[in-house]
């Protein structure tokens, strides 16, 4: 009844209530096992202390780590994909205690990040359809080919931007830097992208930057995410932080080198939803 209410399997609860067993007097002469919530936590807490391997941070390991922080590489990334021999929790704790002597500018995220949320025009109404209308096909990522797009922000003061497009399926990336974040300069980017990708479809948001996509892609295949809902577009989202880690918000004087250098950083990074392959690898592999 208890594994029951609690929802875990039947075994578990049984060996909580073994491992909390004391022995305690119930009358004079007389004593009975009884289960204590303290003990229980306290030997929880022993055995926990005695399973962990301890972990030395030896010169090696150290320049290890360190090199691939500062290729802006996740601890998780580091142990499960580069086989760094250490508990991630470990890294972490290390690069909070200051073990691996790194500056700000190594951290994945080198500036605090104030996000400004996007508007929608209160006058969109653009040819292409709701993301309700999106095939399920799409929705499954079954396959590759379908993008979301987005922009992304550099400095207000020069209005420059990145656009950005991410296949859902293999979350393959493409970035250009834009001079501003207009549709017109939206689109002359996008023309020159479908001149060597193939996209099969687009999923935007209301941003007016997107208002004139059908000018130069089928609008057929646009699908635009309802107002105020960047959950809609998570691929795209997710992997703009990825470029933070390489152009924190504010960054002034970004170059169309960099950008490719990010672009193809991205692109060879491994993800844990792709079993730790980069996006490239799952094109090639599947």
């Amino acid at each position: 009844e208890i594994a029951r209410r609690l929802a875990k399997a039947p075994q578990t609860i049984n060996n909580e209530v073994k491992r909390g067993q004391v022995r305690q007097q119930v009358r004079q002469g007389k004593y009975e096992q009884v289960y204590s919530a303290d003990f229980a936590q306290e030997a929880y807490q022993n055995n926990r202390k005695r399973s962990v391997k301890q972990v030395s941070l030896t010169k090696e390991l150290k320049e290890k780590m360190t090199h691939y922080i500062k290729q802006k590489y996740s601890p998780e990334m580091m142990v499960k994909a580069k086989g760094i021999p250490v508990p991630i929790s470990t890294i972490y704790y290390w690069i909070h205690h200051g073990q691996l002597g790194l500056t700000k500018a190594d951290m994945l995220y080198p500036q605090k990040e104030t996000a400004k949320k996007k508007h929608a025009s209160p006058n969109f109404k653009p040819a292409g359809k709701s993301i309700e209308e999106r095939p399920t096909s799409i929705n499954n990522r079954e396959n590759s080919g379908d993008f979301e797009i987005d922009t992304v922000i550099q400095t207000r003061a020069k209005n420059e931007c990145l656009l950005t497009l991410t296949d859902r399926k293999s979350r393959y990336q493409i970035i250009r830097l834009i001079p501003d974040k207009s549709a017109s300069s939206v689109n002359q980017a996008l023309k020159s992208i479908l001149k060597v990708y193939q996209i099969n479809s687009i999923t935007a948001d209301n941003g007016t930057e997107f208002s004139c996509l059908a000018e130069v892609f089928d609008p057929d295949y646009i699908y635009y995410a309802h107002p105020y809902s960047s959950w809609e577009r998570g691929t795209n989202e997710n992997h703009n932080r990825l470029i933070r880690r390489w152009l924190p918000k504010g960054s002034k004087n970004a170059t169309q080198q960099q950008v490719a250098f990010i672009e193809n950083w991205i692109n060879n990074y491994p993800k844990k939803l792709l079993n730790y392959k980069s996006p490239k690898e799952f094109l090639q592999t599947g």
